[in-house]
């Protein structure tokens, strides 16, 4: 996922504080229109060969971010496990370190860590624990987001991260100046949900991953939980990419 050069745009907190997340005709339009593009752009591509130095790269970021993932989850898994379920709690996993996998060595080395665990491990919450009819499931993902840092002590800046990470997420390109953070979660999180940059990480790397975090039927889980999301609030991001195709490649590229 890719920044746009938009101010005001949306998948930012002011967006969300103001509209709750509904789109009008010409943000679903442009949406959609992005939206179709990455599908179309991911389905053509080709499988890319990843080098010696660039595999070992990629082993070397995830293996550091496995180790920020246990001490989160030191406190918060049972959190997660509770809310969320097992199946979802290792998809938050795959997307933290798929994410870890896929951003350049320079910003990994700039990420917040804690912050962008946290994002990770709560970013599908609202889908989970909705709050209120026809608002964004990324508000209520935020929320959680904040009590997960607050419980871990985090400094408010942490929060205002981890939060802008969680609602930016869902949609083709980020908001300007979004931080690197939110550029982790989008890219893993699209990575594990529809299979978008699987092709660009080592083969044998992804298979650690998924034999340390398997999938327990998350895409059939995410399929309901979507369908129930666009029910809910068919003006918000899930809704408008579903007629973009979003829905049809769910992991296709695995």
């Amino acid at each position: 996922m890719t920044r746009n050069n938009h101010q005001h745009e949306i998948g930012t907190e002011t967006w969300l504080a103001e509209t709750g997340g509904r789109l009008d005709f010409a943000q679903a339009l442009g949406l959609a229109t992005a939206g179709f593009a990455q599908t179309l752009r991911e389905l053509v591509s080709a499988r890319q060969t990843i080098s010696h130095d660039d595999s070992k790269r990629q082993s070397a970021r995830v293996s550091a971010a496995s180790k920020e993932l246990a001490k989160v989850l030191a406190t918060q898994r049972e959190r997660v496990l509770d809310r969320q379920g097992q199946a979802v709690l290792n998809h938050t996993a795959r997307t933290y370190l798929f994410g870890a996998a896929l951003v350049s060595d320079e910003a990994f080395s700039r990420i917040n860590h804690t912050v962008a665990v946290v994002a990770a491990l709560a970013h599908d919450d609202g889908l989970i624990h909705p709050s209120k009819a026809g608002d964004c499931f990324t508000g209520d993902s935020a929320t959680e987001a904040r009590i997960m840092l607050n419980q871990l002590g985090a400094p408010k800046g942490s929060v205002d991260l981890a939060r802008a990470a969680v609602i930016s997420h869902f949609q083709p390109n980020l908001p300007n100046n979004s931080g690197v953070e939110a550029e982790m979660i989008a890219l893993g999180a699209s990575a594990d949900v529809m299979g978008i940059g699987l092709k660009k990480i080592d083969s044998a790397l992804q298979r650690e991953i998924w034999d340390e975090w398997p999938d327990l039927g998350f895409i059939s889980q995410v399929r309901v939980l979507l369908k129930g999301e666009r029910s809910r609030a068919p003006r918000t991001r899930p809704g408008v990419l579903a007629l973009s195709g979003m829905p049809y490649l769910l992991r296709s590229s695995r």
